[in-house]
């Protein structure tokens, strides 16, 4: 049996208790995996039921320096997709997303809305185009401010390549067949 956690385990696991909102922020990474993979599952699950043998690549992104996390390849198509979380109890209304990356072909974000307590995914948001198309220009979105680094002065730093775009411009709530039908589109429609 393994040893136990030094910090402990937050007593309860409701995500609006401070002590599990502060486990959620502090290994958001670990979460975000977790959700990702979670992620690539469904859908290749989905695709599988459409065609056992549609041609399927998924290639997790090393470095993040593009503003994507994930590829997926399916059917000629190629999509890059820059992964966002927030829990069902979760306050987000706008999410970051890197102004170039928007320019990209195939480029999307998705945002993956959690259960905190069993980290499965609930629904997802998206926001983006068709493969062959870039996302809708965000250019004109408020420049999102760095959440932790400040100035001498105390006022925080802005990202300049960086644009806050509201949550209501995602679609959404999506299931992962009515995500897969935005991804991929043309491939035989499966709501479940």
């Amino acid at each position: 049996m393994g040893a136990a956690s030094p910090r402990g385990v937050p007593k309860s696991s409701n995500p609006v208790d401070a002590p599990y909102t502060q486990v959620l922020a502090e290994r958001s990474s670990h979460v975000e995996n977790i959700l990702t993979h979670a992620l690539i599952a469904a859908i290749a699950q989905d695709l599988w039921r459409r065609d056992p043998w549609l041609d399927v690549q998924v290639f997790k992104a090393e470095v993040d320096d593009s503003g994507f996390d994930l590829v997926l390849g399916c059917n000629g198509s190629m999509r890059y997709i820059q992964i966002k979380q927030t829990h069902l109890k979760g306050k987000a209304v706008k999410y970051s997303l890197r102004q170039d990356f928007s320019q990209m072909e195939g480029g999307c974000a998705v945002v993956l809305v959690y259960d905190a307590v069993i980290l499965a995914i609930d629904h997802c948001l998206f926001f983006g185009g068709p493969p062959d198309s870039t996302m809708p220009d965000i250019e004109d979105n408020p420049v999102t401010l760095s959440p932790g680094r400040r100035t001498a002065d105390g006022t925080r730093k802005i990202r300049v390549n960086y644009r806050d775009v509201a949550r209501k411009h995602f679609q959404g709530p999506l299931t992962i067949p009515q995500l897969v039908n935005l991804l991929f589109p043309g491939l035989n429609s499966q709501e479940l």
